[in-house]
């Protein structure tokens, strides 16, 4: 009897997270490849790196990989079509530390994380068909932090879903 309540929760488990992860399959096959932000930080040796992120889509936070509050990117070159708005945090909260439009650079930065945006008039992220150049800047900043308050919902309900399917492996076996 026991077995075939495992079994039930473990269906459904399943029938909670198989829809979400063929979406973000389907997701990494048909994502554009925005260009490429390259950025210099100093190692904990005191050598400088330089280092490279190609982001997928707008509306998104990217940690700047080997980077940290107390050893941050300290020159950054937006190679990308979109803003690389650069935060001094690794959750792109807060006031933004900088914004460089494609192309710009800087070198007088401490940033550990970047938002891209579309620029002013592009369509946002996957494409919703309608364009933001209509909307007054106060409804861009509501609705752009309605997607990052629903990117983290979604995040924290899979991080749920892998909790309950880690208790049903134990107590399996």
């Amino acid at each position: 009897m026991r077995l075939r309540t495992t079994a039930v929760v473990f269906a459904g488990a399943l029938a909670l997270i198989l829809p979400t992860a063929g979406q973000s399959l389907a997701d990494d096959h048909s994502s554009s490849d925005l260009g490429t932000l390259h950025y210099r930080f100093v190692d904990d040796e005191g050598d400088a790196r330089s280092a490279q992120l190609r982001p997928a889509e707008n509306d998104t936070c990217y940690v700047l990989t080997r980077t940290s509050d107390a050893e941050p990117a300290v020159e950054v070159s937006n190679e990308t079509e979109s803003l690389a708005v650069l935060f001094d945090n690794r959750t792109c909260d807060g006031k933004a530390a900088r914004v460089l439009e494609p192309g710009q650079r800087t070198q007088d930065v401490e940033v550990v994380s970047v938002f891209f945006k579309p620029v002013e008039g592009e369509q946002t992220g996957k494409g919703d068909g309608n364009a933001r150049e209509d909307q007054a800047p106060e409804d861009q900043a509501r609705d752009d932090q309605a997607r990052e308050d629903q990117a983290r919902d979604d995040w924290e309900d899979s991080e749920s879903a892998e909790d309950l399917l880690d208790q049903l492996f134990h107590s399996i076996g």
